[in-house]
């Protein structure tokens, strides 16, 4: 019965813990957009509205993770890969000093978030 509970209380705990994961990300995309406010650099704009968009890719997908089917979690993982390499292009396009668009999305995230200045 205990061991039962305790895994149960992980379940839970999992959750508070995406939770704490989400607040986190917002306060950190606040502090970035605050500091660039009144710098109004560019280069840092433009990696924000990127990065935003990775991030709400992300939560859709985690919004409609239930919607995949159980026989396709294949299909999930490819998803979840695919926003890894997403953010990775991201990152090291900040550490090259360049300004890269992200591949097929990314000229969308600077369009849709163009109130990020």
């Amino acid at each position: 019965m205990m061991k039962d509970k305790n895994i149960a209380m992980l379940a839970y705990l999992s959750s508070l813990l995406l939770f704490i994961h989400f607040i986190l990300f917002i306060a950190v995309l606040g502090v970035a957009v605050i500091l660039n406010n009144d710098r109004n650099n560019e280069f840092v704009s433009f990696h924000i509205r990127q990065m935003l968009g990775i991030a709400c890719i992300a939560l859709f997908l985690s919004i409609f993770a239930g919607v995949i089917p159980d026989n396709a979690y294949w299909l999930a993982f490819v998803i979840i890969f695919l926003v890894v390499i997403m953010a990775m292009l991201g990152l090291m396009s900040v550490v090259r000093n360049q300004k890269d668009e992200l591949p097929v999305v990314g000229a969308a995230f600077q369009k849709w978030f163009s109130f990020i200045k």
